[in-house]
């Protein structure tokens, strides 16, 4: 979860993390509860750096005072650091390796003392007594930010330890019952080994730092290449915000599983949240949101329950929203193979307005589905192939001014493309995007088109703070060989990218999650023509941003803030040169 945690610290925010279980199993000692508290000890070293507290006696804990906390019949322990109070940890001090029985078997566990500790006395759990606990930690702590494990590993790669997605999983369902405003980011575990490094070089420093803090106190610990990595399971994306008919921007948000709207008034004020319906379970924070031909707006999302891809669409122009979502299935219903493997949806529209939904499947290749007609019903699943290779996160589609739709997927070695054979028509696998002196993409990719009506991909470069840009010839018919490199202030995750304003001076700019977790933003020079240096737009966000323009051809930039609301920063004017206000919260 680092850089995550320590910026977040840095930055000023109330941090608690939970610790499940002991770790007496790895821990330097003796005596589990000798290596219990030494796991202890480690954390506490690295969470004080974290924060900034120097270790002025590397023999004790003397920045960290700690108490027996006492929730229902049970008790845990807790830890505050002397100079961030609001820096905290808490052990409950279940068993290592034994999660997964409690959580599918019905495993009754009992919790390790560990040595000079504050809990004197060992406790009982079931899986509702674990659920029921977390759940009384997050009322007592009121979050607005949930990080939490990976529940559905990535099964291609290297595998996960049945405590991590156990914890996940007690996490998920404690979290279920919080009736306030949260924000919930998972993070992949072990299987990030497998895939390519995506900070930079400062960002892994900081976090090897951390891990130098703690590795005395383990000698178990083994980071692998683990420090130079931090992966979402399910990143936002940057497609959650489209346009009213009449040019209005509007925003979908996942909070406590549900999809969420807010939107802007001709006035220029923002109403919402408003819940869209009953999704049937709680849905992953990526959403992707289109503006139909006929001015009504559509969702889709990715249900946990049972991996789903689903869907809704108003009955009208600025209008209602069903009461429950439509029901698209799962292509490796069809196809075979792991089901809970499925990802997230990315969606563009046929030359007559009906719809592609677009998912890599349980094998890591592609499937799709399309509506017969512009707002009609849909066919069934396709196997568009593609090896076995796409990463997770999301994929990028498009449709080409001369109505062909384009899909855009990253593999560990490239991008991958495909486009179809004819507008309304097939779509066909059109090989990779060329590369640039061996670099490989760290993000999925993103798509748009320049002011010519050319395309062009951009993602982040692995193990580098630097976007790389992929483009057309002139015409289209064919892709520029040597991508560029367009530099960038670090960070994590696929940019967001924009053309505007609309007509004659039309530029793309690219808006991306920063080293810093706030939004940054670099703008072609002129239409056409290469990018500008980059400009930090600050904020403190979660997960990636958006963009659109406004009714009035004005760029908004969208982000969700540290307590879980939606902020937006907007140009004053449009105009590709105009500058952006300052970050707004609206709802």
């Amino acid at each position: 979860m680092n850089p995550d945690i320590y910026q977040s610290i840095r930055s000023g925010m109330p941090t608690v993390t939970v610790y499940v279980t002991a770790s007496e199993i790895s821990g330097n000692g003796d005596t589990p509860e000798q290596k219990a508290r030494s796991l202890q000890r480690g954390v506490e070293d690295a969470y004080a750096r974290m924060a900034g507290v120097p270790d002025v006696d590397p023999t004790a804990q003397e920045e960290w005072t700690g108490q027996s906390w006492t929730i229902g019949t049970r008790q845990v322990e807790r830890y505050s650091l002397l100079a961030r109070p609001d820096v905290q940890l808490v052990f409950m001090n279940l068993h290592d390796a034994r999660l997964g029985e409690v959580y599918d078997e019905g495993l009754t566990d009992t919790t390790v003392i560990p040595a000079d500790g504050t809990v004197t006395s060992s406790y009982s759990y079931t899986k509702s007594d674990v659920v029921d606990v977390i759940a009384s930690m997050i009322s007592s702590y009121q979050p607005t930010v949930l990080r939490l494990q990976d529940t559905i590993p990535d099964a291609r790669y290297w595998p996960d330890h049945v405590d991590h997605f156990a914890t996940a999983r007690f996490t998920t369902d404690a979290a279920a019952r919080y009736p306030g405003r949260l924000a919930q980011v998972t993070y992949r575990n072990y299987n990030i080994t497998d895939v390519p490094a995506n900070l930079t070089d400062d960002a892994a420093a900081a976090k090897e730092s951390f891990f130098e803090a703690y590795r005395p106190y383990d000698d178990f610990a083994t980071p692998l290449n683990w420090l130079d990595r931090m992966y979402y399971r399910w990143p936002t994306g940057t497609r959650w915000v489209t346009r009213t008919a009449d040019g209005r921007p509007q925003a979908f948000v996942v909070r406590n599983g549900e999809v969420t709207t807010l939107w802007q008034a001709a006035d220029g004020s923002w109403s919402g949240p408003l819940v869209l319906g009953d999704t049937g379970g709680a849905v992953v924070p990526a959403v992707v949101a289109v503006t139909n031909t006929d001015g009504t707006l559509q969702v889709f999302a990715r249900r946990l329950l049972d991996h789903h891809l689903i869907t809704a669409r108003q009955s009208q122009p600025d209008g209602t929203w069903p009461a429950t979502w439509t029901d698209l299935g799962n292509p490796n219903l069809d196809f075979g193979g792991p089901a809970d493997q499925v990802g997230v949806p990315a969606v563009t529209a046929n030359a007559d307005g009906s719809l592609w939904l677009f998912v890599k499947d349980g094998g890591g290749g592609v499937c799709g589905k399309r509506q017969h007609s512009a707002g009609g019903t849909w066919g069934g699943w396709i196997d568009l192939l593609g090896g076995a290779d796409v990463q997770a996160g999301g994929l990028a589609t498009i449709r080409s001014d001369d109505g062909l739709v384009w899909l855009f997927a990253s593999t560990r070695d490239g991008v991958l493309t495909w486009r179809q054979d004819a507008p309304n028509g097939d779509l066909l696998e059109d090989g990779m995007l060329p590369t640039l002196d061996g670099a490989v993409p760290a993000s999925p990719p993103s798509v748009t088109k320049n002011h010519d009506g050319t395309l062009e991909v951009l993602y982040r470069e692995a193990g580098t703070t630097s976007m790389i840009t992929t483009f057309q010839a002139a015409g289209g018919a064919s892709w520029v060989q040597t991508p560029v490199r367009l530099g960038g202030h670090g960070g994590i995750g696929q940019p967001a990218l924009l053309t505007a304003p609309p007509g004659d001076d039309a530029r793309i700019m690219v808006f991306e999650r920063n080293d810093d977790t706030g939004v940054s933003m670099t703008k072609q020079g002129a239409p056409d023509s290469p990018y500008e240096s980059w400009v930090d737009l600050g904020g403190t966000i979660v997960d990636y941003p958006a963009a659109t323009i406004n009714a009035t051809d004005a760029v908004v930039v969208f982000a969700i803030g540290a307590d879980a609301n939606l902020y937006v920063r907007q140009q004053v004017t449009a105009g590709a040169n105009s500058a952006f206000g300052a970050w707004q919260v609206v709802g």
